[in-house]
């Protein structure tokens, strides 16, 4: 086998990790619903026995089977009435009768599903890896906070590559959080996940606390410390936890991307924060991450293409080891 030398949002190997499709309230119970994943349409229903999705097309003459209607528990193709149950199985033609024969190929191959952390992911093969844990998932004393889902004009890895680099903070991130104090990086490690697929990553810096409300009185500081924790797990997850010691602020993001098409990437992202125990504070929180993620789209939806390469085509330094090892990782799912 060849090995990969770029990774879009459409490389095949993508299809054997898991992958996020959308929130589990946005699937109605018994009302097929269309997703892009990968350049492919699927199509999901929630059954009161859970859910279950399949390519959007139909067996038959690939008719989109989203467009159809739930009749007896399956799923009917509007084009021609052919009908499938939970497990893919062809359960009535209707041009050939009751009882009649179904052939072999009339039936459907369903992909693996499963929810987890407040969204529904979906593995188009077989997955070789798994999501990452978050320790403070279930923590009661930070309060989930979700963005609005955010499509991007960029490829998935791209976003990832941008996420996990901490050298742009400065300019990139000047009229939010960047502080020009903090452009060297300094050394840091790489600490391998032990199934190979993720890795995580500590790192000391300082930041403009533009949130911090003391700052405009005097009482504290405009450039604070901020201890970062990065937890990066294959295909594209992303967990970084951020600790201000001055102000105590404790606040975790999480990051999934669902590779919509080849140049189209959807952003999901959950903040678990201890600072925001009103409605209005946790919509302060939230305008913020969107501004700061304006910024990053500036840079990331007008680079030279959509493609991470491998090897030859970019430039590394010392400073990049962990974006380094995120193509080594996406390397070797695309490879195997």
């Amino acid at each position: 086998m060849t090995s990969p030398t770029s990774l879009t949002n459409t490389s095949p190997g993508l299809r054997r990790g898991w992958l996020p499709i959308g929130r589990p309230e946005e699937f109605a119970l018994d009302t097929p619903s269309r997703v892009e994943l990968l350049g492919e349409g699927i199509v999901v229903v929630r059954r009161e026995s859970g859910l279950t999705a399949f390519a959007d097309r139909c067996a038959h003459r690939n008719a989109r089977l989203s467009d159809g209607r739930m009749v007896d528990g399956c799923i009917e193709c509007p084009y021609h009435g052919w009908r499938f149950d939970a497990a893919g199985q062809c359960a009535h033609i209707p041009a050939l009768g009751v009882d009649a024969t179904v052939p072999p190929t009339a039936h459907l191959s369903p992909y693996r599903l499963q929810e987890r952390y407040g969204l529904v992911w979906a593995a188009l093969d077989d997955p070789v890896c798994d999501l990452p844990e978050i320790a403070e998932w279930g923590d009661s004393s930070l309060r989930q906070i979700w963005l609005p889902p955010v499509d991007i004009r960029a490829a998935a890895g791209q976003f990832v590559d941008n996420f996990l680099d901490f050298g742009h903070f400065p300019f990139v991130h000047a009229g939010t959080f960047g502080a020009g104090e903090d452009e060297l990086i300094g050394d840091y490690e790489v600490q391998r996940r032990d199934d190979g697929w993720g890795f995580v990553v500590e790192y000391p810096h300082t930041i403009h606390n533009n949130e911090d409300p003391l700052v405009k009185t005097g009482e504290h500081p405009l450039v604070q410390p901020r201890n970062m924790t990065y937890t990066f797990g294959a295909p594209f997850t992303i967990v970084l936890r951020l600790e201000l010691p001055i102000t105590g602020v404790l606040n975790v993001l999480f990051t999934a991307l669902q590779p919509l098409d080849d140049t189209t990437t959807r952003v999901y992202t959950a903040m678990l924060r201890n600072d925001c125990d009103t409605a209005e504070k946790a919509q302060h929180a939230i305008d913020y991450e969107l501004e700061i993620m304006a910024e990053d789209l500036k840079v990331i939806e007008r680079l030279w293409d959509k493609t991470i390469p491998f090897g030859l085509g970019q430039a590394h330094t010392r400073a990049d080891r962990n974006t380094v090892e995120f193509r080594r990782i996406m390397q070797r799912l695309l490879s195997a």
